[in-house]
């Protein structure tokens, strides 16, 4: 299959106030596109209107398509030093620093890909699938580090929360719609006493220990499936998108005002689109 590339240069959109999803504004930057051949669909960058999901404009079908991309540093980003070496002297040094604790506020894999990053659509389109999970999902503790460090969550899904320490954590949500919890999770416990639902859907917010104030991870709460966490390599995938232009976010914790993209508009077309998500080591709020 023939492969191409398109770079498309976009201009500055100026984001002012604090809307559904902050204030400030954001960069729409130059992107590359690359659809996997002349058949399957095309991906394109471009400024936003209203935030809302539009029917595809082009020739190419009305089929759902899947999103895939990397999340890539661009320019120069410090490298971080760990939180604490091995033994240092830290509360519960026993447990905590059994290990190296390293900082993953920011997290460079291969080829500059940016590890867990949030890459979701803002509103999903009308009689879209809702976002469900009929077992629960775990989110566990190891060496005083929430694992995964980035989550996303179904509205209504039961996450249990466990511990694989021998001390005693404190899970703190901090949302900003949904109810607050603040909990005591006990050492060793594989069983999840601690039960978390979120009901509505909203931007990632940070989850802390109160026990430990190093550690931090960030629950996406969302209520359709199209979004995603980037891995190691900066990598992720939206499948079965409906075919059209829509509006997503993409946040990381350490971007200023947390988004690396407020607003990118891409448009879906049947088949695989790929996309590269450039993130400028200038927004970085380290």
């Amino acid at each position: 299959m023939q492969k191409f590339q398109i770079i498309t240069l976009l201009s500055l959109a100026s984001l002012a106030g604090c809307g559904e999803y902050g204030g400030g504004s954001a960069v729409v930057p130059e992107v590359t596109v690359l659809p996997a051949d002349l058949s399957g669909g095309e991906v394109v960058a471009a400024e936003t209107g209203d935030g809302g999901s539009q029917p595809a404009t082009e020739s190419g079908g009305s089929g759902p398509g899947t999103l895939t991309g990397r999340v890539v540093m661009v320019g120069d980003y410090p490298q971080l030093k760990p939180l604490f070496a091995q033994g240092a002297d830290i509360k519960d040094k026993e447990v905590c620093a059994a290990v190296e604790v390293p900082n993953e506020q920011l997290v460079v894999g291969t080829d500059n890909g940016v590890q867990n990053v949030f890459v979701f659509m803002r509103k999903a389109p009308k009689g879209s699938p809702k976002l469900e999970s009929a077992e629960p999902l775990y989110f566990d503790q190891k060496n005083c580090r929430f694992l995964p460090r980035a989550m996303i969550v179904p509205v209504g899904a039961t996450l249990k929360v466990l511990s694989g320490d021998a001390v005693a954590h404190n899970t703190h949500t901090n949302p900003a719609r949904n109810n607050g919890v603040s909990s005591l999770v006990p050492a060793n416990d594989r069983e999840g006493t601690l039960e978390l639902v979120y009901k509505t859907a909203e931007n990632p917010f940070a989850v802390t220990c109160d026990f430990h104030s190093w550690m931090k991870a960030y629950h996406l709460p969302l209520d359709h499936p199209y979004g995603a966490v980037t891995d190691e390599n900066g990598r992720f995938e939206i499948k079965d998108i409906p075919s059209g232009t829509h509006d997503f976010v993409v946040w990381h914790e350490s971007a200023t005002g947390n988004f690396v993209e407020r607003k990118l508009k891409v448009t879906i077309k049947p088949g695989q689109n790929e996309l590269e998500i450039p993130y400028a080591s200038s927004k970085l709020a380290l």
